[in-house]
């Protein structure tokens, strides 16, 4: 019985590490954040990266070539953000962890740096499962959410 508790208790504890919001959370959340039509980009856009980049996680944190890659747009700590990495530039003057908050604050005003100084080509997945693509569909049924 106590074996069964502990893993209850590992499981809860795992779950609570990683979010997922919804693609509709996540469309609101970027529409309040001034993300529909920045740079010229629409909305489906930034939902269809975040997706392709992190699946929508919150607390993802992935090793890359130089640095690691964070939160829901999987933000590279070389170039963009602050985590001990050597030679690490933190152009957006904020702690990696920032990035790894629900409000997705931080992760969007990163973002928009990016997008204002490289644009969504700086993210691969965008090139390869978004650009050119029908975006409506990354925000179909949330209006009444956005």
């Amino acid at each position: 019985m106590r074996v069964a508790i502990a893993v209850l208790c590992l499981m809860w504890l795992c779950s609570c590490e990683s979010r997922r919001l919804g693609r509709c959370d996540v469309a609101r959340i970027f529409k309040q954040e001034g993300l529909d039509g920045f740079e010229g980009f629409s909305l489906g856009n930034y939902v269809c990266t975040a997706y392709w980049e992190s699946k929508f996680k919150t607390h993802k944190v992935r090793s890359a070539d130089t640095g690691k890659d964070y939160g829901i747009f999987q933000i590279n700590s070389f170039k963009w953000c602050e985590d001990g990495t050597p030679g690490g530039k933190n152009l957006c003057k904020m702690p990696c962890s920032d990035l790894l908050q629900d409000d997705l604050k931080a992760s969007v005003k990163c973002a928009k740096l990016i997008v204002k100084t490289e644009g969504l080509k700086s993210w691969d997945t965008w090139d390869s499962y978004c650009k050119g693509r029908k975006m409506s569909r990354w925000v179909k049924g949330c209006e009444e959410n956005c």
